[in-house]
């Protein structure tokens, strides 16, 4: 019997009032980050529960939140986490001083997030698409 996870990790940035959303419904996982005025500025999929659809979900609203399909996203190289205390956030700025926020699974990077870029960069991608673009 597979065990269903449903969370919400929400992370604060303690000095611009800035946050990451990581929300796993069971079947997907996503991030998103949110500006101080409460606008979702970023969003990318970081991974698929599910088994990737051979075609893409993103053509049917009803089936959001969107599973990235086959030729899109990879096998998954990172334990999944059990629940919210498994994600971490951690916080920083490019060289252009944009907000970055990078999705961390026991330490490693699983995601990344740029004010103003949709969608952000997923381990987990193998190409770039509407979902998420290829972590380099």
């Amino acid at each position: 019997m597979t065990r269903s996870i449903d969370f919400l990790k929400t992370e604060n940035e303690p000095h611009t009032g800035w946050s990451v959303n990581v929300e796993d419904d069971g079947r997907v996982c996503y991030a998103y980050l949110v500006s101080a005025e409460g606008r979702i500025v970023s969003d990318v999929w970081l991974y698929n529960r599910c088994g990737a659809p051979a075609e893409p979900e993103w053509t049917d609203r009803e089936k959001a939140p969107f599973a990235n399909p086959q030729g899109f996203s990879g096998s998954v190289d990172f334990p999944l986490p059990g629940d919210e205390t498994d994600v971490a956030v951690r916080w920083s700025r490019d060289e252009e001083g944009c907000v970055l926020a990078d999705v961390l699974i026991g330490g490693l990077v699983i995601g990344r997030l740029r004010a103003g870029e949709k969608p952000g960069w997923a381990r987990a991608a193998v190409k770039d698409g509407p979902l998420a673009k290829m972590m380099r």
